[in-house]
């Protein structure tokens, strides 16, 4: 068994932390969630350190390092090699904070760590690079530096002594603070993993990928390696960036369909943990080449509900890829799912759901999701009002637009062919444009926007008014629509334009939903099976039976 000692308790000086920063001793383990805090908390931070308040206590694990440039607040550190490196296993925040805004310049950028007490006050405030702060405010930065303290304070003879004291108060209560810090020592990532896991349990303080992470990432140069890896790798695959949290509910369903169970003895040894990274790796290479060459989504920003994934993750790993009849029944569940809603009772009970619907066939799979889905109540028809990609309706009615292709605009003369570069505009969030100045509620909506870059409203128009026929088809503009518009009678265009967008939006969902039609295995499969003894009658009966439903 590898050995760990018992944590050994010591303390730090905030000028211990600037120091061992600086020589590249502290290290933060990739796991770790990056710097959160903001101004607020600093301040907060030094408020409790001049008051003399707990502000928790350190663990680290001691243990070597190699030479990396590491980053840590403002500082860039190009940190050597070294044999007792403290690896931060809890106490990021506070230490980037404190590290932060004690080695902070003039030219420091980040308000975070641009502190300062206001002797007139008696508080800690944070500034801005282009604020100038007032004479009577003490930075911290000069806190732990006795001379340059000293030095600050005799340019400043207006201060009373009231502020004067006040200022010796807080260069002590910095420089004297001492912080508990529990030092873990030996091989044993078992026992550090242990460590870590109660310390979250008790204090519920991180996101579950995140102690997912802390907990499973595989050592060595293994990729993936863990959730950051896997996520850097699936981004590869041109469909854009998945959360960690989506990448962890796609593994834990891959391998077991309750997503929200006790994961942390989840593997049995590093070898699983990297079996499993690998085989999610696969499984989400699969589930986007079917999304988006089968169901028609181009971008993760336009899946309507992004559970699907590790419902489709765990078909993949159990059948492979959907083919023919599995297929279209899935293609039918993601776009009925984006109409009706697929998780009425939550994403987490709508994933362990679906994920425990799939076992033995991949067709009955496949129709035992369609089953899961909620009753459509009524005729479905599209809410033009809905443009923001944070909707799944807004998605469905951007899709039924990219239906159509759109263009790139170019004068009649010169037809065009080249098409617009939705995926670039997908990567950065700005997919539609407003097409007229409008203030009517429908021009607040879908009839007033289509998918181009930014080139502004009265450019866009000149381009509209001088496109050839085929590319103003291509932005759901026909003849009448570019008439209406070329003669400035906006609010008709803008209905014209509402009613064409209506209609290709409700096609698009249709073909590719097919309300209505029999789910199931395909009907040349039922001719291929013996049903009692190949009686013509019987079989008929069931064909009868099956549309009946």
């Amino acid at each position: 068994m590898a050995h760990v000692t018992r944590p050994r308790v010591d303390s730090a000086l905030p000028s211990d932390l600037v120091e061992w920063a600086l020589e590249g001793r502290i290290r933060i383990p990739p796991f770790q969630r990056s710097y959160r805090w903001d101004r607020n908390d600093v301040t907060n931070l030094f408020d409790s350190i001049f008051r003399g308040y707990p502000i928790g206590n350190l663990l680290v694990w001691q243990r070597p390092a190699v030479a990396a440039q590491i980053q840590l607040g403002h500082l860039t550190i190009d940190a050597p090699a070294i044999g007792n490196a403290f690896w931060v296993i809890d106490g990021q925040q506070r230490i980037i904070s404190l590290v932060g805004a004690l080695t902070a310049i003039p030219d420091t950028a980040d308000p975070r760590f641009r502190i300062y007490f206001d002797l007139a006050r008696g508080e800690f405030v944070s500034s801005a690079r282009n604020h100038n702060p007032p004479e009577h405010w003490l930075p911290v930065s000069i806190t732990l530096n006795t001379a340059l303290a000293n030095s600050w304070l005799r340019a400043r003879p207006q201060l009373n002594d009231g502020q004067l004291a006040l200022a010796d108060q807080v260069v002590a209560a910095i420089r004297d603070y001492k912080i508990p810090m529990y030092i873990v020592t030996g091989d044993d990532d078992h026992a550090l993993r242990d460590i870590f896991d109660r310390m979250n349990t008790f204090g519920h303080s991180l996101k579950s990928e995140e102690v997912f992470n802390a907990l499973h990432s595989v050592p060595g140069e293994r990729d993936p390696s863990d959730l950051h890896t896997l996520s850097a790798g699936v981004q590869t695959f041109s469909f854009g960036k998945f959360s960690e949290r989506l990448l962890m509910q796609s593994l834990l369903a891959i391998r077991g369909a309750r997503v929200d169970r006790d994961f942390r003895f989840e593997f049995s040894g590093t070898d699983d943990r990297h079996a499993a990274f690998v085989a999610t790796e696969r499984a989400i290479e699969h589930v986007i080449d079917f999304l988006r060459d089968k169901a028609d989504i181009p971008h993760i920003k336009l899946l309507p509900y992004s559970l699907v994934i590790p419902i489709l993750a765990r078909f993949v790993a159990t059948f492979g890829p959907p083919e023919q009849r599995a297929a279209e029944l899935l293609r039918r569940w993601i776009w009925r799912g984006a109409v009706v809603g697929v998780a009425p009772q939550g994403n987490t009970i709508a994933i362990r759901r679906g994920a425990s619907a799939i076992y033995k066939d991949p067709v009955e799979s496949a129709t035992r999701l369609l089953g899961l889905l909620p009753r459509q109540s009524a005729e479905w028809g599209p809410d033009l009002s809905q443009i923001g990609l944070n909707r799944a309706q807004a998605k469905i009615n951007i899709m039924g637009m990219l239906s159509r292709r759109p263009r790139m605009l170019v004068p009649h003369s010169a037809r065009s062919v080249t098409p617009v570069d939705v995926l670039g505009l997908l990567e950065t969030g700005h997919v539609l444009v407003v097409i007229v100045k409008n203030p009517t509620k429908l021009g607040q909506g879908l009839a007033n926007r289509m998918i181009y870059p930014s080139v502004g409203t009265d450019n866009l128009r000149k381009l509209l008014v001088d496109a050839d026929p085929a590319t103003l088809t291509s932005h759901c503009i026909d003849g009448t629509s570019s008439e209406l518009l070329a003669a400035g009678r906006l609010d008709e265009f803008l209905q014209r334009r509402a009613l064409i967008l209506t209609d290709l939006i409700r096609d698009n969902v249709q073909s590719r939903a097919l309300f209505g039609f029999r789910d199931g295995p395909d009907l040349a499969d039922l001719f291929d099976d013996e049903v009692d003894g190949n009686d013509p009658k019987n079989l008929f009966d069931l064909v009868d039976n099956d549309y009946a439903e």
